[in-house]
C-alpha cells in the first residue's frame, strides 16, 4: 500500500486561472491586491501594497486637492501599474473614493493621473462605497442584519444591512485625516479639542435615526482605522490570534485607549501604544474618536472588525458574475472548500471520513449532548484535517491546524476557527490541549474539542486504506460499553480499517469514559 504522502490519489490545489488587480486610492493610502481566481469555484490574495500619499491632505480649506499630494498619489499608481504588469496581471479596476470625489479640481487629477498611468480612475459616489464596503463584509463575515461602517481618511460611510443585503448607505465627512486637521491642534491634544471632535461626531450620527443595531445584530467596521485599532488592542491583550478579521472591539477597552493616546504626544505614541504603526499615529486618536461615537449612536457595546472592504466587494462582483446580488450563497461552507481547494485535499478521503464522522456523531447524540453547530465544526474539520500535507506528509495534523488559525474561515468566528483548527491538529494522535488558544475559547470547549476530536479520529482510520472500504457504521451504547459494528464492501478490504481504528481507540475511550469494541459485519 502507498503512503499517503507518495499516493497519486492526493489531489493538487484548484488551478486559479485569472488574475485581477485592484486599486483604491483613498484620502490617507493608496492600496493595491492582486486577486488569482477561477470564477464562482476558489480564489486568493496573493499579494498586497499599500502606499501612505495623503491624497486629502490640506483640504479641508478649499477642497482642493494639493500639488504635492497628487504627486505622491501618481507615484504610488505608476508603482502598481508596474507591479502589476511584472506579475502579469493585465485585468486592472481602478477607483478613488472621498478626497477625489471631494475635490473641487478633481477633473485636473485625473487627466493628469490618466496620462501619467495610462488608467482611468471610477471616481466612486458615497453610496456605491457603502454598497461594494457591504458587499466586502457580507461575503467575507455573513452579516445578516445590522450596521456597517467603513472609516476612511477622509469620509466616513454607514450603511444599513438587512437580509444580507444592502439597504441604504450615507457618507459624511468624518475621515481620520479630515477631522485631525480640523480639531486636533495639540500635542499632546487638549481634553477640550478631543470633546469638540467627539460633540461634531455626535452631532453628525444623531442626524441618522436608523442608525441603531437591534437584538441579534451586529456592528461592523471596516477600513484602515479598524484594522489598527484592532492591532493595538490585540497586543495590548496579548489576544493569541493575529487575525484582524472577526475580532471583537470593545467600546470600554477602546474609550480607555482614546484617553491614553491623547495624552501623549506624538513623538511617544509609537513607543507607549503598541501595535501603533507610524503611518497612523498622528489620525489614530480622530478614527478612534469616530469608532466610539458610532458604537455609542447605535446602542452597541463592541464592533467586529472585518478585514475585507471596498476592494473585496469589488472583487466580489467580479468573481460571483452573473449573479444579483453578488453574494456567496452559503459563506461557511463556501469558506471551507475554498481553503481545502486551495491547499487541495483527496476529495474522496475527506467527504467519506466527514461522512463517517457524522455517522458517529449522529449515532452517540445521547452520549455527548452537541447540537448542529458542533456537527458542522466536526464536518468542516474532516475537510480540512489533511490540508497540511501541501507542506509535509509527517506532521501534517500541525501544518492543516496552523493553516486553518492563520488563514482563518470567513463566516466563522475565532472561537469557532479554533475548534475546527484543533480538531484537525489532533485528528491523528496525542493527547487534546487547548493550550494558548484558552482565551478565545469557552467554558466547556476543551471537553468539546476531546469528543469531537476522539469521533474525527475514529473515522479517519475508518478509511486508512483511502478507499472508501467501509459502507456503514451502528453503533450499540449500553452503561460503560461501546460496540461498533463496521460493514465494508468486502471483509479483505475492511481489516486494515477495523485494526487501524480499535488500535487508536484511546482518545475516544477517555472522552467518553466507556470501553470501545470494534468489530467487522
Amino acid at each position: 500500500m502507498a503512503s499517503p504522502h507518495t499516493d497519486p490519489r492526493m489531489v493538487s490545489p484548484v488551478p486559479l486561472k485569472r488574475r485581477l488587480g485592484i486599486i483604491d486610492l483613498g484620502s490617507n493610502s493608496a492600496r493595491l491586491i492582486i486577486v488569482r481566481y477561477t470564477p464562482g469555484v476558489a480564489f486568493k490574495v496573493t499579494d498586497e501594497l499599500s502606499r501612505r500619499v495623503r491624497l486629502g491632505e490640506g483640504m479641508v480649506a478649499d477642497n482642493r486637492l494639493r500639488p504635492a499630494a497628487m504627486e505622491r498619489a501618481i507615484d504610488a499608481v505608476n508603482m502598481f501599474r508596474a507591479f502589476c504588469q511584472a506579475n502579469a496581471v493585465a485585468h486592472l479596476i481602478p477607483v478613488a473614493t472621498a478626497a477625489v470625489r471631494d475635490a473641487v479640481n478633481r477633473a485636473e487629477f485625473l487627466a493628469r493621473l490618466h496620462k501619467s498611468t495610462g488608467l482611468k480612475f471610477r471616481v466612486l459616489t458615497g453610496e456605491e462605497e457603502a454598497y461594494f464596503g457591504v458587499l466586502g463584509v457580507v461575503n467575507s463575515l455573513g452579516l445578516r442584519a445590522g450596521l456597517v461602517m467603513d472609516v476612511g481618511g477622509g469620509s466616513t460611510e454607514v450603511s444599513e444591512v438587512r437580509k444580507g443585503r444592502f439597504q441604504r448607505g450615507v457618507t459624511s465627512p468624518l475621515g481620520a485625516v479630515r477631522l485631525t486637521e480640523l480639531y486636533l491642534d495639540g500635542d499632546p491634544v487638549r481634553a477640550s479639542e478631543a470633546a469638540r471632535l467627539a460633540d461634531h461626531v455626535f452631532s453628525t450620527f444623531k442626524m441618522l435615526d436608523w442608525m441603531r443595531v437591534g437584538d441579534g445584530e451586529r456592528l461592523v467596521g471596516l477600513g484602515g482605522t479598524l484594522r489598527a485599532l484592532a492591532r493595538i488592542d490585540r497586543e495590548m491583550r496579548d489576544y493569541p490570534l493575529g487575525l484582524p478579521h472577526g475580532y471583537e472591539l470593545e467600546l470600554e477597552r477602546l474609550d480607555e485607549l482614546i484617553e491614553r493616546v491623547r495624552k501623549l504626544p506624538l513623538r511617544e505614541r509609537l513607543r507607549k501604544v503598541p501595535g501603533l504603526q507610524p503611518d497612523r499615529a498622528d489620525i489614530i486618536l480622530a478614527g478612534a474618536v469616530v469608532v466610539a461615537e458610532a458604537l455609542r449612536r447605535a446602542g452597541a457595546d463592541r464592533m467586529t472588525v472585518c478585514g475585507q472592504g471596498l476592494r473585496e466587494g469589488l472583487f466580489y462582483r467580479e468573481f460571483l458574475k452573473p449573479a444579483d446580488p453578488p453574494v456567496v450563497h452559503n459563506l461557511r461552507e463556501f469558506s471551507v472548500l475554498n481553503l481545502g481547494r486551495l491547499y487541495g485535499f483527496d476529495k474522496a478521503h475527506v467527504d467519506h471520513v466527514a461522512r463517517l464522522a457524522l455517522s458517529l456523531f449522529d449515532q452517540l447524540s445521547k452520549q455527548h449532548g452537541y447540537g448542529d453547530l458542533e456537527r458542522e465544526y466536526l464536518w468542516a474539520a474532516s475537510q480540512l484535517h489533511d490540508i497540511g500535507t501541501i507542506v509535509d506528509y509527517y506532521d501534517h495534523h500541525k501544518h492543516s491546524a496552523y493553516i486553518v488559525v492563520s488563514t482563518g474561515l470567513p463566516g466563522y468566528s475565532h472561537r469557532e476557527t479554533v475548534l475546527i483548527a484543533l480538531l484537525g491538529l489532533y485528528h491523528r494522535k496525542g493527547e487534546p490541549e487547548v493550550g494558548p488558544h484558552r482565551k478565545v475559547l469557552e467554558a466547556g470547549d476543551a471537553e468539546r474539542v476531546r469528543r469531537l476530536a476522539a469521533l474525527l479520529r475514529l473515522a479517519e482510520y475508518l478509511d486508512r486504506s483511502r478507499t472508501q472500504a467501509v459502507t456503514r457504521l451502528r453503533i450499540q451504547a449500553r452503561d460503560k460499553r461501546v460496540r461498533l459494528w463496521v460493514k465494508a464492501r468486502g471483509r479483505a478490504e475492511g481489516r486494515v480499517e477495523v485494526w487501524e481504528a480499535q488500535r487508536n481507540a484511546s482518545l475516544f475511550e477517555q472522552a467518553f469514559g466507556c470501553k470501545l469494541e470494534i468489530e467487522q459485519e
